[in-house]
């Protein structure tokens, strides 16, 4: 195991190890590019729903309290999806980093980067379970701003 690390051989073994998770982060990358999007749609859509709440008289304000509701529901599970997703990132960065230096210095990772490696996994699944539950809730957003008002 001595010089390990400066025989451009094992070096370039090292380097392909650490960097294989990148693929992972890609993947997840566009996950957090289209829930980061549609966090922006409920924040607009709730700001517009918000003004009509304020200009709406007494009567007419229960079905706009509920569209909020709603769109509070779906933002709290797209933060979660997105702190989720993000997670998942942040280990695979771990797991590349001590990838590549336990095989540059000779420690033993193993058990360390696949427990890491199975949290993010597990990150990225449970994210995009709340993705899916956060789809539905927005049918029911559909629903409730395709009511005429009083209903």
């Amino acid at each position: 195991m001595d010089n390990f690390g400066l025989n451009p051989v094992n070096l370039l073994a090292v380097i392909q190890a650490a960097i294989a998770p990148v693929v992972l982060i890609s993947g997840v990358g566009l996950l957090l590019l289209t829930l980061s999007a549609r966090l922006g749609r409920i924040v607009d859509r709730t700001r517009l729903v918000a003004a009509e709440l304020h200009a709406a008289p007494e009567g007419d304000r229960g079905g706009l309290e509920h569209q909020l509701s709603v769109l509070r529901r779906r933002a709290r599970l797209i933060r979660l999806s997105l702190t989720l997703s993000a997670s998942a990132v942040a280990l695979v960065g771990v797991v590349m980093t001590l990838l590549f230096l336990g095989l540059v210095l000779g420690w033993n990772v193993t058990l360390v980067c696949t427990l890491l490696f199975v949290a993010a996994l597990t990150c990225v699944v449970v994210a995009m379970f709340v993705f899916v539950r956060e789809l539905s809730e927005s049918l029911v957003a559909l629903e409730l701003s395709i009511q005429p008002p009083g209903d």
